[in-house]
């Protein structure tokens, strides 16, 4: 890449990384009230266009962290090839599993706006509702594979000074505690959320910085 196209990158990746909290964030609270908390199925929404709504929003957040992943390891594509593949298949796992129980959502809203009942046992409605019944198990898998996966990303960015030492390093840190924290989290141990903090902090300054600044011209 060019240092004008890596800065481009940089700058689509910073807004990716900001978007995909409004994304994420703003949809799982739709789906939250639409439910009471409950699972995310037609028959507990009080409204189920709030409920697809919201869905459809944490549909949209895999869409753009897969663009992260994507755009992200073209950057370092020549420079760390298997930082890349690691960083990339982070991405697109990450994508996949939060991608499931949005999903599931739509797809039982499309069997109750056809009139099929709740009660109807065939195999793909039971794997739906059973997505919807693991979805926290398959966030915070989601989350551990991010963590694992961004550790290294943030080395070889720092290494090719494609983002300043002090936010590369807390990239670094941060990621490497929200690992951490998921697998924790899924051990039974509810520390994940506030171990989640540093990185999604970091997330939040790095998306901001990109979007104004782009990644650096590199080593």
């Amino acid at each position: 890449m060019t240092a004008d196209t890596t800065r481009t990158a940089g700058r689509i990746v910073g807004g990716l990384l900001l978007s995909a909290f409004g994304l994420y964030g703003g949809g799982s609270a739709l789906v939250r009230t639409a439910t009471g908390g409950t699972a995310a199925v037609p028959e507990n929404a009080e409204s189920r266009a709030r409920l697809t709504t919201g869905a459809t929003l944490v549909l949209a957040n895999s869409a753009a962290v897969a663009g992260i992943g994507v755009l992200g390891s073209r950057v370092l594509r020549h420079a760390a090839r298997r930082t890349v593949r690691v960083y990339l298949g982070a991405r697109i796992v990450e994508a996949t599993l939060l991608a499931l129980p949005p999903m599931s959502t739509l797809f039982l809203v499309a069997l109750d706006r056809r009139g099929v009942p709740p009660s109807d046992g065939t195999g793909p409605r039971v794997l739906a509702r059973a997505v919807l019944e693991n979805s926290e198990t398959t966030y915070w898998l989601a989350m551990t594979t991010l963590g694992v996966g961004s550790v290294p990303f943030c080395r070889a960015l720092l290494d090719r000074r494609l983002l300043p030492r002090p936010l590369a390093v807390w990239g670094m840190a941060g990621y490497a505690i929200f690992a951490a924290g998921g697998v924790l989290q899924l051990a039974g141990h509810e520390v994940g959320l506030p171990l989640s903090v540093p990185g999604g902090l970091f997330e939040g300054v790095a998306g901001t910085y990109l979007l104004v600044r782009g990644f650096g011209a590199g080593a």
